[in-house]
């Protein structure tokens, strides 16, 4: 008899603990798995977001725009901050736990026949996206919006066909995956590129020759958004001009213009009559946990899940626009295989004391790691509940506490405290 689940918590016990045997060389196995549930040609439209940072943000921008037309509009974004829920959504709308459960019994039962036939696991993440897309599928959507997970070129989302790629930004981060230079990794973001189709990108002015170099190769136009975007101001809101048309989004810091720049391409690419009032209501309501998010006005406290130094450079710019006269005391870890080196070179210019903490996770780094790259003042604790014991007391009116470094992290954190 098939087996059945009758809680989430045993759907989630299975499903975490389905690990690829070794690094994924080619898609045929989500492709194969995909063709048998008959997932592989969906008939509606996909947009596919890559990059190092602002992915999610991205993401999710052009999924509230397009909804606002009343299409039905799916959301695939990794990893999640408050629940696994996140990972799936349409319409403002969570994957329930019910559906979560519906369709692990679904996949239980055809991931050990797949198993039995091609003597293969599927592993966490492709389940995931089979998931996601069952759901999908059976809900009818018009459009989807689906962020990579790692990369692009062998990221598993990368196997269906797409209608227009985004590339956010290309930074250093998951270079044992996909290289150590921004070509190297620009080349595997590049992968999500469609020949004789249209890519989005925000990256820095350096790497525009070797995109258009890999573009030109498969007829794909480009679009580069970042000459348009002027008169930036970042402070509860961030503010700028995009092609003379003067915008505001609820999310805090000057990427954020780059990343609803390229939202606004999007939804002008589905549908170039798109109204600017649906741009302007659908960028106010954007809200993005643990994105430079304030979680406490008194005492101020704002968590960000920088998890690389390309992301840690972003937000200390941002919280040095933010802060005007307070301190900014830091409360930070970050996992082994990260460049914590730089992120916290990065972060001493605002960090006037730090608390540095271990992490429950089997790649967090021993805090006593963190000490050796900063001359400001500092405090070593176990874990983040005893840091925030020790911080949030002493924090004065004129002090910021500043949570980051992994987005697994400021997840638990934010769970345990914040999560209202």
């Amino acid at each position: 008899m098939p087996k059945m689940f009758t809680t989430i918590d045993e759907v989630y016990s299975w499903l975490f603990n389905q690990r690829k045997a070794q690094k994924r060389e080619n898609l045929d196995r989500i492709k194969q798995a995909s063709k048998m549930l008959g997932l592989d040609k969906p008939n509606y439209k996909i947009i596919h977001v890559a990059g190092t940072n602002g992915k999610g943000s991205t993401a999710v921008m052009i999924q509230k725009m397009l909804a606002l037309t009343g299409k039905h509009v799916g959301l695939f974004v990794s990893p999640y901050v408050i629940s696994f829920n996140e990972r799936i959504e349409i319409n403002d709308r969570y994957i329930s736990n019910a559906e979560i459960m519906h369709y692990g019994n679904i996949l239980y039962d055809f991931s050990k026949k797949y198993e039995e036939e091609y003597k293969d696991i599927i592993p966490f993440f492709e389940l995931t996206l089979l998931m996601a897309l069952m759901y999908y599928k059976d809900r009818n959507i018009d459009i989807l919006v689906m962020e990579a997970g790692l990369g692009g070129l062998l990221d598993a989302t990368n196997f269906l066909d797409k209608d227009l790629a985004i590339i956010t930004n290309i930074g250093y981060d998951h270079m044992a995956q996909l290289g150590n230079t921004l070509e190297e990794i620009a080349y595997h973001k590049l992968g999500i590129a469609k020949e004789n189709g249209t890519l989005l990108t925000a990256v820095d002015q350096s790497l525009i020759p070797y995109f258009k170099s890999y573009l030109d190769k498969i007829n794909c136009k480009m679009i580069y958004v970042n000459p348009f975007i002027k008169d930036i101001k970042s402070s509860s809101v961030t503010t700028f001009t995009y092609k003379d048309n003067t915008y505001s989004v609820s999310l805090r810091g000057d990427y954020q213009a780059y990343n609803a720049s390229l939202a606004i391409e999007a939804v002008k690419f589905i549908d170039k009559d798109y109204p600017k009032d649906f741009i302007d209501f659908a960028l106010s309501k954007i809200f993005w946990p643990g994105r430079m998010e304030v979680v406490s006005d008194n005492p101020k406290i704002i968590i960000d899940g920088g998890h690389n130094i390309h992301a840690i450079k972003a937000s200390t710019n941002a919280l040095e626009k933010l802060k005007g006269k307070n301190k900014v005391k830091v409360l930070f870890t970050a996992l082994y295989d990260k460049d914590y080196k730089a992120m916290i070179s990065s972060l001493n210019h605002i960090a006037s004391y730090y608390y540095f903490c271990g992490l429950d996770d089997l790649r967090a780094t021993d805090p006593k790691e963190f000490i050796k790259y900063t001359m400001v003042p500092y405090d070593i604790s176990r874990d983040f509940t005893e840091a925030l014991d020790k911080a949030i007391p002493n924090l004065k009116s004129d002090e910021i506490l500043f949570i980051t470094g992994s987005l697994h992290f400021i997840s638990q954190v934010r769970e345990k405290y914040f999560n209202k």
